[in-house]
């Protein structure tokens, strides 16, 4: 249980969580997810054989990256409610109610004196609000932390451990990219014989999924997925990006360090350093080109480093003692819980700096909560009421800010999809068909809206059909873009809420603008098929 000022400030960061989501249409990689369920409605038996455009051309739904326990999940609650915003919404509220509430608990465990304030940190970031929506990144954090919390119960037994390897394996089956925790957990099970039996749930579980993959298409999914185009060797652009992304996180952990610590001239120094080195490494080490609120990013950087160094300082004080321990067995007993964290930290950066194909905030999630615990572990932190507040009341309104563009966002592609179908019935001529092309959010309602979806390979536009373009999203490459003339438009009004491109949050290269970047005006183009 948690204690009651602190059960009722959880409550409240949880309220907020859920109410600038329930705000929110169904926005990015939410319709694929919802048309995974829907397939799975369609034929439960064959989850992965069904079709799916969300490149060029429709494909079976065994050329993505995921495995299936979250979209069945959906499935179940379109199958009783449909597929309704507000219930889908409310339904991710429960995973962000646990991560929200894991969260606290390990930061309880860890560094009791702050656990509050990074719960809120973490939680009112902009990192944390804009990657809810009806994706499984929340979900899979919740399933992370929750599932270590199981590992290291100081007080748990095999049972504790089972259930930890059990959660642990539901994250597996939400998503590989899990797998880059087992290790921490096989760690943290070593001092308990009888939990190595449950360390082999995770593989009995992905067995099991192979083995219905067989049934489902013929092949093991996660043996046949499109290959990794990185290599095996940790990328430094991705490297470059991570820490960008770790920034979003990282930023209050930094300004407590540099606020409410002795050697508070230390950090200072190390931020401004870190920022100044963001300049040089894109301008001249990556080659890369400056771009608008590359301040911000800069600051970011500069964040993740000072919060970094602070989690490398106790990583060689925890291995320090190894050198003198006589006793491996008792060194074990008093850090084995920490060297959980620290193991789950570095599996998971060089995991990310290696094999994702362009990185997120939403990845760097998956590693807020261990980073967080290294850099103010067992370090004094004088943080009285004033500085607190000081910090977490501009980054509150930053997550607010930025979640607010995010919705305007994806506002303006689900309110202009009835408006954009019923302008290009008026324009088009008897027996003209409509098309569209484009994905995230806008391919949900302009489904809905009765446009039919723009095929690459396999979609025949005639003279006089009409193609209602999205500019700027991910969409289907166009065949033969010059038979194509502009008929009609739809531009999003210029307003404080539509500065920033949200869409950096959730995909960023290793690029000036990793994560904060000026948006472009959205239009919706209206053309029309010439001979």
């Amino acid at each position: 249980m948690v204690p009651g000022r602190a059960g009722w400030v959880l409550v409240g960061l949880w309220v907020v969580a859920t109410f600038v989501n329930l705000l929110k249409p169904f926005h990015l990689d939410d319709t694929a997810h919802l048309l995974i369920a829907q397939n799975i409605l369609n034929d439960p038996w064959h989850p992965l054989s069904g079709m799916l455009n969300w490149l060029d051309t429709a494909e079976p739904v065994f050329v993505t990256n995921q495995p299936h326990l979250f979209f069945y999940l959906l499935a179940g609650v379109i199958a009783i409610f449909g597929p309704s915003e507000l219930v889908l919404h409310l339904f991710l509220s429960l995973f962000t109610a646990g991560a929200i509430w894991a969260s606290y608990r390990l930061f309880r465990r860890f560094v009791p004196d702050q656990a509050l304030f990074l719960t809120a940190a973490l939680v009112l970031g902009p990192g944390f609000l804009i990657n809810q929506n009806v994706m499984l990144d929340i979900p899979l954090m919740a399933m992370m932390v929750l599932a270590v919390m199981g590992l290291i119960r100081p007080e748990g037994g095999a049972r504790s451990a089972g259930a930890g390897f059990a959660i642990f394996a539901a994250a597996l089956l939400s998503k590989y990219s899990a797998i880059f925790l087992y290790p921490a957990l096989l760690w943290a099970a070593l001092g308990r014989p009888r939990a190595w039996v449950w360390a082999l749930l995770p593989i009995v579980a992905l067995v099991g999924w192979s083995l219905f993959n067989l049934f489902d298409f013929g092949a093991v999914h996660v043996l046949n997925r499109p290959a990794n185009e990185g290599g095996l060797v940790p990328s430094p652009k991705l490297s470059f990006a991570l820490l960008v992304n770790l920034g979003v996180f990282a930023a209050p952990v930094a300004a407590s360090l540099m606020i409410a610590t002795r050697r508070r001239w230390f950090w200072i120094a190390a931020w401004i350093a870190g920022a100044a080195a963001y300049y040089p490494a894109i301008l001249l080490a990556l080659d890369l080109e400056p771009a608008p609120l590359m301040w911000a990013n800069a600051a970011l950087f500069g964040a993740a480093l000072v919060v970094g160094l602070a989690a490398l300082q106790r990583c060689v004080v925890v291995f320090s003692g190894l050198w003198t321990a006589r006793n491996f067995a008792r060194w074990y007993g008093a850090n084995m819980a920490e060297v959980t964290l620290i193991l789950w930290f570095a599996g998971g950066a060089v995991f990310l700096a290696t094999f994702p194909p362009f990185m997120a905030s939403r990845h760097a999630l998956l590693l807020a909560v261990p980073l967080s615990i290294l850099a103010l572990r067992n370090r004094p932190l004088a943080l009285p009421m004033l500085p607190t507040v000081a910090i977490l009341a501009p980054w509150a309104l930053l997550g607010l800010f930025v979640v607010a563009n995010d919705i305007s966002f994806a506002r303006f592609y689900r309110d202009q999809a009835a408006s954009a179908a019923r302008i290009s019935q008026e324009i088009a001529a008897p027996g003209a068909k409509i098309f569209t092309r484009g994905h995230w959010g806008w391919q949900w309602y302009a489904r809905a809206a009765g446009m039919e979806i723009y095929d690459t390979a396999r979609s025949q536009l005639s003279a006089g059909d009409i193609l209602v373009d999205p500019v700027g999203i991910s969409a289907q490459a166009l065949k033969e873009p010059q038979r194509f003339s502009e008929v009609a438009s739809i531009v999003q009004p210029r307003s404080v809420f539509t500065v920033l491109d949200t869409h950096r949050f959730y995909a960023s290269g290793a690029i000036a603008d990793a994560v904060f970047a000026t948006a472009k005006p959205r239009q919706i183009k209206i053309l029309r098929a010439e001979d």
